[in-house]
């Protein structure tokens, strides 16, 4: 998803926004290096999936892993945020209701396209391909719809489904984890086979992308534009997951035992998604996000400007990591290097950065060359 930038600009709309874009960008890459693991056979892991307790690694392993996690939380709840500028930006030119919704599931019917085509038959890695575009694009086709509701509606079901979920998950996780029923699995818990493994449950994830749209309808407000905002928002979200996790956790099958060592404390459940891993992996985010905010400079022409690039061009990317890591890969484990595992996810890494930015600049060349082509879907 692409964050439209509303017309006219302002100084403080459009570094806001940038933000947003460099934050996006941030998740791309964190999310290049836990695939590009997959694709060499080495094990990053610092969460938890189906209740099992984790197995870690040393600590580069586990820490790698830990700042990877914040990747799928902030691509979801930015995609929603991208629907509302969309939304605002669409309003703005004339275009009806339905143009926007029109809009918004022919894009969401190219992510599902896209997922079961180029970026299946591109993995490679240690495990299924696990369509998080499959679920993101049947969520964008519903808050195509469900946009439409009052914002306190639309709010408060989506808390409910959030709470509801995470309510239900001691009692369904043990039946709904590597459900053979596509259908469960799509919209509950998960599987990894047969075809296609499903992780991004919609009742699980879904809410993050609705939550994420209302942020967007008002993060043209002034409070948004200070870091302090996002500091606040940060750390609030850190007490809330830190607390949940002391007392036991809130839809986290695996609770913390100081027997397991400290860092356990901050393995959380990814799948099912659990309450305590979105307020940690989003607090962390927000704090993220004050950063860029505070210091526009370092993202507007600055070191920081690849990572607008890849969040402006964040499809593209996503769909292109899989097919330039699936081959970068195969050079780096055709080297045979000795030592550490984690010496050639790192490698291979950089290898495939030096390939991807440069190829998604001219990417992003193309497509505001041709704003009225279908790349402006993508």
């Amino acid at each position: 998803m692409t964050t439209e930038r509303p017309t006219p600009e302002t100084p403080g709309a459009r570094a806001r926004i940038t933000a947003l874009d460099a934050l996006r960008g941030v998740a791309l890459i964190l999310m290049g290096l836990v695939h590009v693991a997959a694709f060499v056979r080495a094990n990053l892991q610092a969460e938890t999936y189906g209740g099992q307790a984790a197995v870690l690694q040393s600590w580069p392993y586990w820490l790698s892993a830990l700042v990877t996690t914040v990747a799928a939380p902030v691509f979801w709840t930015l995609s929603g945020v991208s629907v509302a500028l969309l939304e605002a930006s669409r309003r703005r030119a004339g275009e009806t209701e339905a143009d926007i919704t029109r809009f918004l599931v022919i894009r969401a019917g190219l992510l599902l396209a896209l997922d079961l085509t180029i970026a299946d038959w591109a993995w490679t890695g240690g495990g299924p391909y696990t369509h998080i575009l499959l679920s993101l694009a049947i969520s964008l086709a519903v808050l195509s719809l469900a946009r439409r509701l009052p914002p306190a509606v639309l709010g408060a079901s989506l808390v409910l489904i959030m709470l509801g979920y995470q309510l239900a998950l001691p009692w369904t996780a043990a039946n709904l984890s590597q459900t053979p029923d596509p259908i469960l699995a799509l919209l509950l818990g998960y599987r990894t086979q047969p075809w296609p493994a499903l992780e991004f449950s919609l009742l699980g994830w879904g809410p993050l992308m609705g939550l994420g749209y209302l942020l967007g309808r008002f993060i043209d407000r002034p409070v948004f534009r200070r870091p302090l905002t996002w500091l606040a928002a940060g750390a609030a979200l850190l007490v809330v997951a830190f607390g949940l996790r002391a007392l036991g956790g809130f839809g986290d099958l695996v609770p913390f035992s100081p027997e397991q060592g400290w860092v356990h404390f901050l393995v959380m459940s990814k799948t099912p998604p659990s309450l305590t891993y979105f307020a940690f992996k989003l607090g962390l985010a927000a704090l993220v996000l004050a950063a860029l905010v505070a210091r526009p400079g370092l993202i507007e022409g600055g070191p920081g400007r690849w990572l607008v690039l890849c969040g402006q061009a964040s499809l593209f990317f996503f769909v292109m990591h899989i097919v330039v890591y699936n081959l970068v890969s195969q050079l780096v484990l055709a080297l045979n290097l000795p030592g550490p595992g984690i010496i050639r996810v790192y490698l291979a890494w950089v290898l495939g950065l030096a390939v991807l930015l440069p190829v998604t600049a001219w990417y992003r060349g193309v497509r505001r060359a041709h704003p009225r082509s279908l790349l402006r879907y993508l």
